[in-house]
């Protein structure tokens, strides 16, 4: 018996040891991590008024959690959702044909993710298509009717990345979008993930926040968010943004990530109005109310910023927190129209324009 027992043993402690091994590998090698800053990134990283001397840091005191809010954090929901917490059917859409995507053009590919046209030049954000995680076939989008792909893009000017969690820089849409990209955007650090996949040195360019950058005959500055970053284990490597796109003919606040904060009305003072402003709606949490804006909040943060057209993006398209997936917009819905606030609602795909845009409520119909 004894003898029974420590083959039983060993034989766990040999799959303990492989396990370890296996994770351990995964989190050195695996490239879906990224890389870590060249010599090059490391200096101006370190040249950062908002990086600590080990870490970056928020503007204002910042908390990722916090645990004493009113709403405990529902992980199994997460993991195994409820019904009615998550479509049931694939999400309507529209069909996506880049040879009629002319100048002045947007469309919402899900998430954060936009394509828009102007002086006609292309530029994409946040360009997420695939897991939402490191770990194959965890965190997977919501099906929809007509999913566009990375191959029926058109040929992107510039793709502008606002921070480095896996629900904003997808490594799989890189690899494939790289041949159709001309330049990126990226905040401080950033750029080692893209080397890592490949990425040509010469087409990354790191800023910091408000620094600018022309392309043409495009201005892009990178703008305060307040939130963080982090891949795996260390958070706070690499630094985070919104983006503010000017053109001849449009000015474009972007979000991406953000919890509310007074830096938004400096932003509206210095840069709006905006003809649209791009603003994260979805995945909060009480305990996330520091580095997500609630839906109420991303209302009063298109006010902050002078927007003329408000769109809720962050949602429609993975399930990531304890709400259903169409209660962000509903709750945006309602503050914008009690606070009246212009909101724009397309379909997953469907082409509009700031002047001309849908405000149908387009989710009541999914069950």
């Amino acid at each position: 018996m004894i003898r029974i027992i420590w083959k039983i043993t060993k034989v766990l402690l040999l799959l303990l040891l492989l396990l370890v091994a296996g994770v351990a590998g995964f989190l050195l090698f695996a490239p879906v991590l990224g890389g870590s800053a060249d010599e090059q990134s490391a200096a101006l990283i370190e040249r950062s008024p908002n990086h600590d001397g080990d870490k970056f840091v928020n503007s204002i005191p910042t908390s990722v959690s916090t645990p004493d809010a009113d709403e405990p954090m529902d992980v199994w929901g997460m993991i195994s959702p409820p019904a009615g917490k998550n479509p049931s059917v694939p999400l309507p859409s529209k069909p996506f044909d880049s040879a009629t995507f002319s100048d002045g053009d947007v469309v919402w590919l899900g998430h954060s993710t936009i394509l828009l046209k102007t002086d006609g030049l292309t530029v994409l954000t946040d360009p997420v298509f695939y897991n939402a995680s490191p770990i194959p076939f965890t965190v997977r989008p919501f099906p929809v009717q007509v999913p566009t792909t990375i191959e029926q893009l058109p040929a992107i000017d510039v793709v502008t990345i606002s921070h480095d969690h896996y629900d904003h820089l997808d490594y799989k849409a890189i690899v494939e979008l790289d041949s159709k990209v001309g330049r990126y955007l990226v905040p401080l650090g950033v750029k080692a993930h893209l080397q890592k996949w490949g990425v040509a040195d010469d087409k990354i360019v790191e800023l910091d926040w408000y620094d600018a950058v022309n392309h043409q005959s495009l201005t892009f500055t990178m703008a305060p968010s307040r939130h963080f970053s982090g891949r795996s284990i260390r958070r706070a490597t690499t630094l985070w943004g919104s983006w503010i796109i000017k053109s001849s003919a449009l000015k474009i606040y972007f979000s991406g990530d953000s919890g509310y904060f007074d830096e938004l009305k400096k932003i509206g003072e210095q840069f709006g109005p905006f003809d649209l402003a791009f603003i994260e709606n979805g995945a909060y949490n009480l305990n996330w109310t520091q580095i997500h804006m609630m839906p109420e909040e991303g209302v009063q943060a298109a006010i902050d910023l002078n927007a003329k057209v408000f769109f809720p993006i962050h949602w429609g398209k993975y399930d990531l927190s304890s709400h259903g997936w169409a209660e962000p917009v509903i709750r945006a819905k309602k503050a914008a129209v009690e606070r009246g606030v212009a909101l724009a609602s397309p379909l997953i795909g469907e082409v509009f324009t700031p002047t001309d845009y849908p405000v149908g409520e387009w989710w009541l119909d999914v069950q």
